[in-house]
């Protein structure tokens, strides 16, 4: 059973950290796909790619509710 959406993205925000710069998240599931969308502010696409992978390992580590689900 997919955990409520809400609960995911609450996820997100406490697992992330000041220097994460995350500005916004948004969680989407269907089936066994999870959907996520994220603003990071980092001045460049590097710097927000690093940040988005380390947030959502971080949170896939942490949640046993989201231990389903790696990143692809």
């Amino acid at each position: 059973m997919t955990p409520p959406i809400q609960q995911m993205t609450d996820a997100f925000w406490a697992h992330s950290r000041a220097d994460d710069l995350l500005g916004h998240v948004s969680v989407n599931a269907g089936g066994s796909v999870l959907g996520i969308a994220m603003y990071l502010s980092h001045p460049d696409w590097r710097g927000a790619r690093t940040a988005a992978v380390t947030v959502c390992n971080r949170v896939f580590e942490h949640c046993p509710m989201l231990s389903p689900w790696t990143l692809d």
